[in-house]
């Protein structure tokens, strides 16, 4: 294998978003996506703290109590969003 090395910076690119830059958004659209091979695989393999694989494990499972989760368990509280009121 051949390196090649210059002096130009190096960039860093978030492969999940068109942008290239990080977005909670598309880490989460990533973390939900389930398609027929199982995408949790790689949550145990990433070089984060551990409460964020867990936060991460959560999310995949859909078992985050956001309003949309705490409204098909029959939660009495208001199904509004607190940021944009819909």
């Amino acid at each position: 294998m051949e390196v090649q090395l210059c002096d130009l910076s190096d960039n860093i690119h978030w492969k999940l978003s068109t942008s290239d830059r990080f977005s909670a958004k598309s880490m989460y659209s990533d973390l939900i996506d389930t398609g027929p091979i199982p995408r949790f695989l790689h949550i145990w393999n990433i070089k984060v703290p551990l409460r964020i694989k867990i936060f991460m494990w959560f999310v995949h499972k859909g078992v985050i109590l956001t309003k949309d989760n705490l409204i098909k368990r029959n939660w009495v509280g208001s199904s509004r969003c607190c940021y944009c009121a819909r």
